[in-house]
């Protein structure tokens, strides 16, 4: 199945070596790898993949390849086409006796019936729900496992924000911009690391994986280029991930370029990215124009205008949606993940990000950056808010090109500009008409609230009442009950399919479920 095409598969370029002029000093390093807890790994080769059809083309590949094993966790894996064919490549190499280990996250999957799974359990594939939501630990609900990770025989691995979805695949029909993405694929002792992130999410699921399926760290595998990089594995309550911006912004020198899908970033990452701005470094923020999560993005651009104010470029996608979560800093720090950058995304998710120190890389993270710019709306501030000085950077081709055709001075016929035909900057005044309607919305709820707590206070004392009741009992249950022994934090279903399992090698004729 060929999902890529022609023109995605030139942003396909591989890296294998890395210039040495890296402004990286042994402070910077340390500062990084304590923050992080990811140490610099050396010796890997990186493969950009823009997309959804690029990504699915090069995890099939991978899966339908596979001899020693199969890895793969995902926030989603819908029941659609594309995951329909990744469930027939998965059940393949099931059968052919290769061990395959699947993970999703109960929240992300909701709306996918449970046949779908059951379905490739019976076509051997090892599936596991992360998390599921259960009474007495109601709160444990907000962790969610949001990492996007293919792993294959110990030799192959590929994270980014790409999900199992038919939503990936599409265009948008106003503009013809495809729903944008990010994803890399690794091979070298950066494997190793990555593995180990999800031998810990699924041993949090289940049992742990078999000794002949987890990769020793302390051994690196074969080097298979020069690139370096770290393995950053977010847990909930770690902040690893915001920790490691608020090292890069206070040591940015020139630039720091950003996309990301969900921006709520909290007031500590915020005034770090104003404060790098103020000083005269090149901060921009690349967010979808059309938000999946409408709520998501309304209360987004209510915080445009302080980060403006500040100097902080903001532009918006024209396509469907820009889901990626990259960062790139003065050309040589480049982030690819699933770690969205809002609380969620920094505090209580389980997410997987990889950093990569490579100035040819780096070069690759602008060159796609810029190209999404120029199928972008900038967000400027045309009243009070002064922009402050640039250091002074040459304005790339595909820049110059969307500045000039915005303008009216050339035609939209050429590859680059089709994106931004229909695009328009939006100004002081679409963005205080938006501010405005999310304040009166506030307003009209909170009002509404009172007025209903004054005519009707049973109305929110009982409702209250029940949810402290059962806050308090599910307390008083986690402190009385006894410590569960590893065998009985599996769960029921474990046991019955291991049960299960028994009796049909016992009886392969008599036991039928």
């Amino acid at each position: 199945m060929q999902l890529l095409s022609p023109t995605l598969r030139t942003m396909e370029t591989q890296v294998v070596s890395h210039t040495d002029d890296i402004p990286r000093s042994d402070r910077l390093n340390r500062a990084l790898t304590r923050v992080s807890d990811a140490p610099l790994v050396h010796g890997n080769a990186l493969h950009l993949l823009r997309d959804g059809p690029a990504t699915y083309d090069d995890w099939l590949a991978a899966i339908r390849g596979a001899q020693r094993w199969v890895h793969l966790e995902n926030y989603i894996f819908h029941a659609d086409e594309i995951g329909e064919c990744f469930a027939e490549a998965l059940m393949e190499r099931a059968a052919a006796g290769v061990p395959v280990r699947v993970v999703y996250d109960w929240w992300g999957s909701l709306d996918v019936p449970g046949a779908f799974f059951r379905k490739m359990r019976r076509g051997g594939v090892d599936v596991r729900v992360f998390n599921p939501f259960r009474i007495t630990s109601p709160i444990d609900g907000i962790n969610r496992d949001h990492r996007k990770f293919v792993g294959v025989d110990g030799t192959y691995a590929s994270l980014g924000g790409v999900c199992i979805a038919d939503e990936w695949l599409v265009r948008s029909p106003v503009t013809g911009l495809p729903y944008r993405d990010t994803a890399v694929r690794v091979v070298g002792p950066a494997v190793a690391h990555l593995e180990g992130a999800f031998a810990a999410v699924w041993r949090r699921a289940g049992h742990a994986l078999p000794a002949a399926e987890q990769l020793d760290m302390q051994q690196p595998l074969v080097p298979a280029g020069e690139v370096e990089v770290r393995v950053i594995a977010q847990e909930p309550a770690r902040l690893r991930m915001q920790r490691v911006l608020q090292v890069l912004l206070a040591a940015v020198e020139e630039r720091i370029w950003l996309a990301d899908a969900y921006f709520l970033a909290d007031p500590i990452l915020r005034q770090a990215l104003m404060a790098a701005a103020r000083d005269g470094v090149d901060v921009r923020i690349l967010l979808p124009a059309t938000n999946d999560v409408p709520f998501v993005g309304a209360f987004s651009r209510y915080g445009y205008r302080p980060l403006l104010e500040a100097g902080v470029q903001i532009w918006e996608y024209a396509g469907p949606m820009m889901h990626a979560k990259t960062t790139v800093a003065d050309g040589w720090w480049s982030r690819i993940g699933s770690t969205n950058l809002n609380p969620t995304g920094l505090v209580t998710n389980w997410e997987l990000d990889l950093v990569a120190e490579d100035r040819q890389f780096g070069a690759l993270m602008e060159q796609m950056y810029e190209e999404d710019l120029a199928h972008a709306r900038p967000i400027r501030l045309t009243g009070g808010g002064r922009r402050r000085a640039r250091p002074t950077r040459p304005e790339s081709q595909a820049e110059r090109v969307a500045r000039r055709h915005r303008f009216g001075r050339i035609s939209g016929s050429g590859a680059v500009v089709r994106g931004v035909a229909t695009l328009q900057t939006a100004g002081s005044d679409t963005l205080l008409r938006h501010e405005r309607s999310i304040t009166g919305g506030i307003g009209a709820v909170l009002v509404l609230l009172s007025l209903l707590a004054a005519r009707f206070p049973r109305l929110l004392a009982w409702p209250l009442a029940a949810i402290s009741a059962v806050l308090g009992a599910v307390a008083l249950a986690q402190a009385t009950r006894r410590p569960k022994s590893p065998r009985a934090r599996i769960g029921y279903r474990a046991h019955l399919r291991r049960y299960r399992e028994r009796l049909t090698r016992r009886f392969p004729r008599r036991v039928q479920f």
